[in-house]
């Protein structure tokens, strides 16, 4: 399928679908545009990270997931890992992965772990949001998102794994959300990667409702795709 500019490939014989699913506005909004258009099996992972300083990340990708089974009839499987926050880049000491690449921590357990999902569920594809970082710089973003470095397809785990949005920024993204008028989903998703001092794992109750820091990467680039989105 193609929505705009941007090609999503999918086979309607496809049985089975893997989606890395963050709770992030990304991840979501490809897990929409494909669950419009397939009757597939959805199986989404979401590697639960830094548990014990921002514990309410897990309970966010949660609630996305319950907004597709509300509106969706697809059978829908939803898998959750643990990232030990002690691997966890930067902190994390580089790994050399099965194929012989030096990764921290996080990246080889997310890898690992879908790929032992796409080969137990017998998946005939797997998707994941990543994007471009917006034109104008913001403190702490990722360098590999500077250019589009991950191939749009590449055979991997096993099956076919396709990151459409690499070629795409926020702005796109956000204003996908407005031309499907699915302002709700995207309320409901958070980008937000700040920590609170007074709020973490002992204090927070499960999907109690958490602020947004304003300064981490992650919501000035929410900010800027929401500004830009109309231009």
């Amino acid at each position: 399928m193609k929505i705009d500019t941007v090609d999503i490939p999918l086979n309607k014989s496809w049985k089975r679908i893997g989606v890395s699913l963050s709770g992030g506005a990304d991840s979501a909004l490809l897990a929409y545009l494909l669950m419009s258009n397939t009757n597939a099996d959805i199986y989404f992972t979401t590697q639960i990270r830094m548990w014990k300083t921002r514990p309410w990340q897990r309970y966010v990708a949660q609630d996305v997931v319950s907004w597709f089974r509300e509106k969706f009839n697809n059978n829908i499987t939803h898998i959750e890992n643990l990232v030990p926050p002690e691997l966890e880049e930067p902190t994390s000491p580089l790994i050399k992965d099965e194929y012989g690449n030096a990764k921290p921590g996080n990246r080889i357990i997310l890898r690992a772990h879908n790929e032992f999902v796409a080969h137990t569920y017998k998946l005939d594809a797997w998707y994941a949001g990543v994007n471009l970082n917006p034109t104008e710089a913001f403190e702490g973003a990722l360098e590999d998102r500077n250019i589009a470095v991950i191939p749009p397809v590449l055979k991997h785990m096993g099956v076919d794994v396709y990151h459409p949005f690499v070629n795409v920024q926020k702005d796109w993204i956000i204003r996908q959300y407005v031309n499907n008028d699915i302002g709700e989903l995207l309320e409901t998703t958070r980008s937000c990667e700040g920590e609170f001092e007074n709020l973490n794992y002992a204090n927070y109750t499960p999907y109690q409702k958490v602020p947004v820091c304003g300064e981490c990467f992650w919501c000035k680039e929410r900010e800027w795709g929401i500004r830009n989105a109309l231009k």
